[in-house]
């Protein structure tokens, strides 16, 4: 396939399925960057030495920013 057929198929999809392609391209962009991966593994670090929220916080925190609108 090439880039004016890939192009096509895009102008074709609807705006869900455009918005997954986008996400899964954004996806592979961060898996093949070893600067991501640097911090991805450095957040896994933090988790399993105990840096986490826990539901009830993560509740917390989101009923708190939908109060404000966000």
């Amino acid at each position: 396939m090439n880039t004016s057929e890939i192009k096509s198929n895009i102008d074709r999809m609807t705006e869900e399925e455009r918005f997954f392609a986008a996400a899964y391209l954004h996806h592979l962009a961060q898996e093949r960057d070893p600067a991501y991966q640097a911090v991805l593994a450095e957040r896994m670090s933090r988790m399993d030495a105990g840096h986490k929220v826990t539901l009830e916080q993560a509740q917390r925190i989101h009923q708190a920013l939908e109060s404000e609108g966000l």
